[in-house]
């Protein structure tokens, strides 16, 4: 069985690639273990960088549009209104789309296969999948890893697993007077070095959650945040997010095979937000780019700048106490707020230097944290 390019998972990276290759003219097959690829449902909030992505994205996709951000840390609060919204996106319901978009565009898409591993013959790297309890071995120019945080691409290729952190939230009903464009975030560093959420998912409903550290009782912690707001949860969504690290690398050669990893499989995703929808599809077309051999697409490269800004924001707000907090959120002033809502979470490596001289509060926070960071790293 020969193929121009095998993507293993149908991740929203991987199947967007194969989309994109496929009406390239290329040969594509997408293989997945699900049966059926039936993805679990979990609601995303997204910026509107996915238009610049996606520009046909159908309305019936997006359950919601995001306004308001507001951010609170003890009895600070700050406000920020963004210029395009952010947009409200169910999981599922983007995979199965871009599923039928893949095959619209002539991709092969098998499923219930298991992806085993890479064997070389005589010079030549195969795929070795197995499907109804048979061994195949697949031949293919280039290899496409999307198959998610626990990648066994990456195993194969033998590299160090994408580091994850745990996500949960609870659907809730939308409280009695809530703006349902306005999502609000509480920064409680005593929890967890992230954040409690708030996003509505329609006017009717929203997700309450958190993203913790590895071995917290996560659940143990969201009971505690929905019972301090009476909030009542419905039913639960839960994953795992992948984290960007500096010295992640998404392309490799595996005998005479190119080996490209996209998506939570490359870990590319925000560690200030673990947010990866569309870092993810940058990485796909990065991946395309060097398939095409298009010398002047470096998404691939742009990507990986843009994540290392966030590891760096990471690792100040990793440092960050309770009082940290409070001083950040009173240090948004109407120009940095301004600034923020022009600037989505998705683009902010070329501006973000500007955030100090709209407010010249944040060098001694920066630094403070910083000299914590580089002692504790020496520890």
């Amino acid at each position: 069985m020969n193929y121009e390019v095998v993507v293993i998972g149908a991740s929203s990276a991987g199947l967007f690639a194969s989309e994109l290759l496929a009406k390239s003219g290329y040969r594509v097959a997408v293989f997945d273990r699900s049966d059926g690829i039936d993805p679990q449902e979990r609601t995303y909030i997204i910026t509107p960088g996915l238009y610049k992505i996606m520009n046909d994205l159908p309305a019936g996709l997006i359950h919601q549009e995001i306004d308001t951000f507001k951010l609170q840390s003890g009895q600070n609060q700050a406000d920020i209104h963004l210029s395009s919204p952010d947009l409200i996106i169910d999981r599922a319901e983007l995979i199965s789309f871009l599923v039928s978009r893949a095959a619209a565009a002539g991709v092969t898409l098998v499923e219930n296969c298991e992806f085993l591993g890479f064997e070389t013959r005589q010079g030549k790297t195969l795929i070795k999948v197995e499907k109804d309890n048979n061994l195949q071995r697949i031949s293919a120019e280039y290899c496409i890893g999307a198959d998610g945080v626990h990648s066994t691409v990456r195993k194969s290729i033998g590299i160090d697993p994408v580091p994850a952190v745990p996500l949960l939230q609870a659907v809730i009903d939308l409280p009695a007077g809530w703006d349902p464009r306005t999502t609000k975030v509480w920064f409680d560093r005593t929890n967890t070095p992230y954040f409690y959420w708030l996003i509505p998912r329609n006017n009717t409903q929203a997700v309450v959650g958190l993203v913790s550290e590895p071995g917290t009782n996560i659940q143990a912690l969201l009971e505690g945040f929905l019972s301090r707001h009476d909030f009542n949860p419905l039913s639960y969504q839960s994953g795992q997010a992948a984290l960007h690290r500096q010295k992640s690398h998404a392309e490799f050669l595996v005998g005479d095979l190119p080996v490209l990893l996209v998506g939570d499989a490359a870990g590319q995703v925000k560690v200030t937000t673990v947010g990866g929808t569309v870092t993810g599809f940058v990485g796909a077309l990065g991946a395309v780019g060097k398939i095409q051999g298009d010398p002047d697409h470096n998404s691939s490269v742009k990507v990986k700048k843009e994540l290392d800004l966030h590891l760096l924001i990471r690792r100040l707000l990793d440092q960050m106490t309770p009082d940290d907090y409070d001083d950040l959120i009173d240090m948004l002033n109407p120009a940095v707020t301004d600034f923020l809502s022009c600037h989505d979470r998705d683009n902010m490596r070329s501006h973000f230097w500007k955030l100090v001289v709209l407010q010249p509060r944040f060098i001694p926070l920066g630094l403070k944290l910083l000299s914590k960071s580089i002692l504790n790293g020496s520890n």
